[in-house]
């Protein structure tokens, strides 16, 4: 029977290599690698990895027919030493992932012990035990090893981490797809080989945080433009390998990086740039970074929830008293296209729309008194009115605080909404 196991939800719709078996005859235990084998699996991910000599094609295997029978008076201890036994130089031998696997006898061998158990999710324990038991250490070492080599070049230091991450998922990946097949519950068992090595990635610390450090380099040299372009492509590769960190560990540094980024960012282009120019940019970095929360950062949702309060806070509220001085200049020229953006940009928030809103009243008293002396308050309502319409999008709060300031001053104004009413 043929059967294709899901995509990996983190990758295109290319599929994982499956397993290999022709009988369900037991003398099959005795099937080698010929016509059995099984490359350790590849996915999308690993395409566009800076550095990294990653490339291979996509193999299709079959399952084979039913699954075996099993007398009822098996061991069940005996089953799952066999099956200990074939998965132990896959998950320790760092070389093995050019080597072809004997599908068949691991298959069989897992099966087995599956129909030992009256619960297969047992097996599933069990299978997770060995990989916690005997690949931890393992791990624990190579990551150890890792460290001693650390370098402050990201092009160094990254593929060496990355390069282990993959190897540890290939192989992670393979037992995976035997307890997804075996017990319909890969994922369980994929989550805690995901957390095993973030465990012992944080147990290295000087090295984990060399890591994130690097990674915030790549960042800030990405939206910097001083990175070639499949720079990206391994960026979120990277971003994959810390899914399911927890959010301390890298949340609250990128969050730091980014405000310094673009507090400095601010500074400079604020220098060389005029209100029409800074609204532009400002509204450009909150488009790049959406997008790259899509592409890059949804691995961390708390990154993505607070970054556009990181970048309020030092693009608009840090230099309102520059914002409030374009405002006026803007107001005066009628710049509809820059006051549209400038709308766009305040009422994100409540809060920040209050200011403009501030603004707004301001400018209208103070053009008001003048409009009153000459006689044209009535023409300056009729200005103000229509960039009301055209660039605030008809916005309640403002039509209030337009409506107040021209009676203040003694011009009536009718109620917009009342008068779309009737």
């Amino acid at each position: 029977m043929k059967r294709s196991i899901s995509p990996d939800p983190l990758s295109s719709a290319k599929l994982r290599p499956k397993l290999l078996h022709h009988s369900q005859n037991d003398d099959d235990d005795d099937v080698g690698a010929e016509g059995n084998s099984y490359c350790l699996p590849y996915t999308s991910s690993d395409d566009h990895c800076s550095f990294l000599p990653v490339s291979q094609p996509v193999p299709t295997f079959n399952y084979g027919p039913g699954r075996v029978s099993a007398p009822l008076n098996i061991n069940i201890k005996k089953y799952l030493a066999d099956a200990c036994e074939l998965l132990k130089p896959i998950i320790l031998d760092d070389e093995y992932q050019s080597v072809d696997i004997p599908c068949t006898k691991i298959y069989m061998a897992v099966q087995r012990a599956c129909f030992a158990d009256a619960d297969p999710e047992t097996v599933q324990l069990h299978i997770f035990g060995l990989i916690e038991q005997e690949c931890e250490p393992h791990l624990a070492s190579v990551l150890q090893s890792l460290a001693k080599q650390i370098s402050d070049d990201p092009s160094v230091l990254l593929p060496l981490v990355y390069n282990c991450w993959l190897d540890f998922r290939r192989k992670m990946l393979f037992v995976s797809d035997l307890a997804m097949y075996l017990t319909c519950n890969e994922y369980t068992l994929w989550d805690g080989c995901q957390k095993l090595f973030h465990k012992q990635l944080s147990m290295t610390s000087q090295l984990q945080h060399q890591v994130i450090t690097a990674i915030l380099g790549l960042i800030t040299d990405e939206r910097s433009g001083k990175t070639a372009d499949n720079t990206s492509h391994f960026l979120k590769n990277l971003m994959e390998m810390f899914h399911g960190l927890s959010k301390d560990v890298f949340e609250k540094p990128f969050l730091d990086s980014t405000s310094k980024f673009y507090a400095e960012e601010a500074e400079r282009i604020l220098q060389q740039s005029d209100i029409s120019n800074y609204l532009k940019y400002v509204e450009g970095v909150f488009h790049a970074e959406r997008k790259k929360c899509r592409e890059h950062y949804f691995f961390f949702a708390g990154c993505c929830l607070q970054l556009p309060g990181v970048l309020e806070r030092q693009l608009l509220e840090a230099h309102l008293s520059f914002l409030e001085e374009g405002f006026k200049l803007l107001m005066d020229e009628s710049l509809i296209d820059d006051l549209g953006r400038m709308y766009r940009l305040f009422s994100r928030e409540d809060y920040l729309l209050v200011y403009l809103d501030c603004s707004l009243r301001s400018y209208i008293l103070a053009k008001g008194e003048g409009a009153r002396q000459e006689g044209s308050l009535h023409e300056l309502h009729t200005s103000i009115d229509k960039i009301w319409r055209r660039c605030f999008f008809e916005d309640e709060l403002l039509d209030k605080t337009i409506r107040d300031c021209f009676e203040r001053m003694g011009l009536h104004v009718p109620d917009q909404w009342e008068c779309s009413e009737d």
